[in-house]
């Protein structure tokens, strides 16, 4: 399995331009979209061009099978244009997909399209999300003698089955703004020899503009690729050509840009090495060979390496940790004295513990004793007192702690960093009914669960930092869109991987459901499935993290622990009911 789960392609900029009124009068025709291409195409596929004495319908709709040429390429696309559009044709720009059913309808010189349904990928591919029902009109003109469409749309326009059988989804990977850790943002680009290139591409433009606080690049910024494809050849070695500003970076900044192109390049299947080229000559760091393995790098992926696997929790006020099969109480402060400790949190390297306690007050500590030997409660040091109803505390790789109390008012939320408190205010969870929330393990997403009367939705923000690990602030949060999935009540959630968000709903028909959502709130187009069988019964509680084998633990309420064994059945375990607030590091 790659490092990545496979994702899709493309694009959307100025959504209508080229498109003007409606036609006064014509036929209107309901088409399947299959029907503009067989249910089942062959792996490749060339569309043909338009036919002598083609009516404005037929060019119209040439123009959509043309746009599903598999690999990708708009050359008989083109052929349906205009001389004058089609060299200022940017398909480029982005990609449409529409579902259902196409509507058309005729007139005199001009053929309008009803889109239903419909959903926008940007430039390199990133999900834009849904843009509902649009209509689209093409102006026909003779050229030639010939009807041709004279304003092109500058985007890719397909069917939602062709997107779901030809794009994978991808990411392309960032840093965090302190260069520690790899960030993945997911793109959807078709597969294929094409992929490599449409990837590092991608990875060229840079992180999105409103990400610019949240990650950053260490690929020049004017850096382009200096040939038209990045080639692989039949023993796993992709090429990439990258134009001279590559030569200006030092040698930190060169290994940064390095891992980037060696994890983005190692989700695509066959791909073993890669080799970074400069006018034809190979470009290496020093001490290392030329054609470099995109294995590389593993210490600085979004998982963070490192991080202990330990299962934790609270039984009889003091934490406990699960190691073997075997549960003690931790050393230290917390394990050793009862302090009330309700609901706990453990740093990545788990030498620390964040635990909230029935007084309103959250507690920090090393989970160790002092130097000084038998631990004192006092060693427990308040970093928040007078919390309403706080949920389990969260790290972050920087060693800052997230606390969001549940109050009266709605959430709020602090950021603890060297014993020094401070609000945060985000647009979409602050003020909210607040259930769960989690964090990435790279810092970037904050993820919330937020109860509503009749739906729950599930909401992610972006994490805004100096180069320290600082936050300097949120982005507003946005829906990842989980009604589409049949989702009504949520009872938790936790990353499962960097790129998706685990969802435990509440019973159905007497059992629980565990769903994986994506990041980029594709889940409910692509169709992401449940992760887990059915739980029979009433889960309350999800235990998960995005570590690679990492156990997905379920809870119910009377605090029984079940595990998602190998078979996709749920599993008890030899852990004993009472233990509250299990959770992994993070």
């Amino acid at each position: 399995m790659t490092r990545a789960r496979l994702v899709l392609l493309v694009l959307l900029a100025g959504l209508l331009a080229g498109c003007v009124g409606m036609p006064e009068a014509g036929p209107v025709r309901t088409e399947p979209a299959d029907d503009l291409l067989d249910a089942e195409p062959p792996v490749d596929f060339t569309p043909g061009g338009p036919t002598a004495g083609a009516d404005p319908l037929e060019i119209a709709r040439g123009f959509l099978v043309a746009m599903q040429a598999s690999p990708l390429s708009t050359t008989v696309a083109r052929q349906y244009l205009t001389a004058e559009s089609s060299s200022s044709w940017v398909p480029e720009q982005g990609t449409l997909i529409y579902t259902d059913e196409l509507r058309t309808e005729v007139g005199a010189t001009d053929v309008r399209l009803d889109l239903s349904d419909t959903t926008a990928l940007d430039r390199r591919g990133s999900w834009l999300g849904e843009q509902g029902d649009l209509r689209l009109r093409l102006r026909l003109v003779r050229d030639a003698g010939e009807w041709r469409i004279s304003n092109p749309p500058d985007r890719l326009i397909i069917p939602l089955t062709h997107f779901q059988s030809r794009y994978f989804q991808y990411h392309l990977y960032f840093f965090d703004k302190a260069a520690e850790v790899l960030v993945p943002e997911p793109v959807h680009v078709p597969g294929g020899a094409q992929a490599p290139t449409a990837l590092v591409s991608g990875l060229l433009q840079g992180p999105a503009r409103q990400l610019l606080g949240v990650e950053r690049t260490f690929l020049p910024a004017r850096a382009v690729l200096d040939d038209i494809s990045v080639p692989v050849s039949v023993d796993g070695t992709a090429e990439v050509p990258l134009s001279d500003e590559v030569l200006d970076l030092g040698e930190q900044a060169l290994e940064r840009a390095f891992a980037q192109l060696a994890w983005t390049l190692g989700q695509v299947p066959g791909i073993e090495r890669f080799r970074v080229t400069v006018d034809g000559s190979p470009l290496e760091l020093p001490g290392m060979v030329t054609d470099m393995p995109v294995t590389g790098w593993s210490e600085l992926g979004p998982e963070v390496v490192g991080a202990t696997q330990s299962l934790f929790g609270v039984r009889e006020g003091r934490v406990t940790a699960v190691v073997g099969g075997e549960e003690r109480p931790v050393t230290g402060v917390f394990g050793e004295i009862d302090l009330g400790v309700e609901k706990i949190g453990v740093s990545l390297t788990g030498d620390r513990i964040a635990a909230t306690t029935g007084t309103g007050t959250v507690l920090v500590g090393m989970r160790a004793r002092e130097p000084a030997g038998e631990p004192r409660a006092e060693d427990a040091r308040p970093v928040l007192t007078g919390a309403t109803a706080p949920l389990a505390p969260v790290w972050d790789l920087h060693g800052n702690v997230w606390i969001l109390d549940r109050t009266s008012a709605g959430a709020t939320l602090t950021v603890v960093r060297n014993a020094r408190a401070t609000s945060v205010e985000v647009e979409g969870i602050t003020g909210e009914d607040v259930r769960s929330f989690a964090l990435s393990r790279d810092g970037t997403r904050l993820a919330a669960e937020i109860a509503g009367e009749e739906r729950d939705r599930l909401v992610l923000a972006r994490v805004q930092r100096d180069d320290a690990g600082r936050v300097r602030g949120v982005l507003p949060a946005e829906s990842l869109g989980v009604g589409d999935l049949g989702v009504e009540k949520i009872r938790d959630i936790g990353f499962r991987t960097p790129v998706s968000v685990a969802v435990l709903t509440a019973p159905v028909a007497g059992s629980s459901r565990v769903l994986l959502v994506d990041v980029d709130g594709s889940a409910a187009r692509t169709g992401v499935p449940s992760e887990a069988g059915a739980f029979q019964g009433s889960a309350t509680r999800l235990v998960t993290s995005p570590s690679p084998g990492a156990g997905l633990f379920v809870q119910t309420r009377d605090q029984r622990m079940f595990v998602l064994a190998a078979s996709g059945r749920w599993a008890g375990v030899d852990i004993e009911p009472g233990l509250a607030s299990a959770t992994f590091v993070g």
